[in-house]
């Protein structure tokens, strides 16, 4: 099922009104959440398959979908005003998913993001720009945006657990840019791990599986 939180999108707002799909536990008996991130030209259904990877009890699974499959129309090296307004209209749709468990009276410190691609760069972006104590980040194929490393971001996620996992030479992630991102959450507080898997290309593996269900039995101990 969806729900669709806003209304219709707009130019200022192109992912108003996209809906976010649900499985897993049902609202009234969520104890924890997963917010799913989806990929470029890919959608919040496919990404919810993989929970057949790690599907636990109690956990509410929630997928935004993005306005035309994507979370912004440019490189994610680009300047962040090059993909505006898209990326704080990406920012708030993941918001509306996490008041969707905090409706369900899930709290931050056990909902985890998880974002692969685009997905998982979006995902790592508002961990850091709203800090806090989350129940896990988990960045696959993907790092912090922009066209280089900010220093700007401020405050602490409180050992919340980071995971990056990435090909050493993945055709649209650099290398560099995965370490980077793992200093940063380091620098902010979280208990983090990166890994960098040679000839994986832009996919996942079955370690990083492994670790995502790690993650999310965590949250429900």
């Amino acid at each position: 099922m969806g729900r669709n939180p806003n209304s219709a999108g707009s130019r200022e707002d192109p992912h108003r009104g996209q809906p976010i799909e649900t499985a897993g536990a049902p609202p009234q008996v969520a104890e924890s959440a997963v917010v799913m991130l989806h990929g470029r030209g890919s959608t919040a259904q496919s990404i919810l398959t993989l929970i057949d990877e790690f599907l636990h009890h109690g956990v509410m699974y929630l997928a935004p979908q993005a306005a035309r499959s994507s979370w912004y129309p440019r490189s994610g090296y680009a300047p962040l005003e090059d993909n505006e307004p898209w990326f704080s209209s990406a920012l708030d749709h993941v918001n509306s998913a996490l008041d969707m468990a905090a409706d369900a009276g899930v709290p931050l410190e056990r909902t985890m993001l998880f974002g692969f691609s685009q997905g998982g760069c979006l995902a790592g972006e508002f961990v850091a720009r709203n800090p806090g104590r989350y129940g896990g980040l988990v960045i696959l194929s993907g790092s912090l945006l922009g066209t280089e490393m900010s220093d700007t971001y401020e405050g602490a996620i409180d050992d919340t657990p980071v995971f990056l996992g990435c090909s050493s030479d993945d055709p649209y992630v650099p290398a560099e840019r995965v370490r980077d991102s793992a200093h940063v959450f380091e620098r902010l507080g979280g208990d983090v791990t990166s890994r960098l898997y040679d000839d994986l290309g832009h996919t996942i593996n079955d370690d990083e599986i492994r670790t995502v269900n790690t993650f999310i039995e965590g949250l429900t101990e």
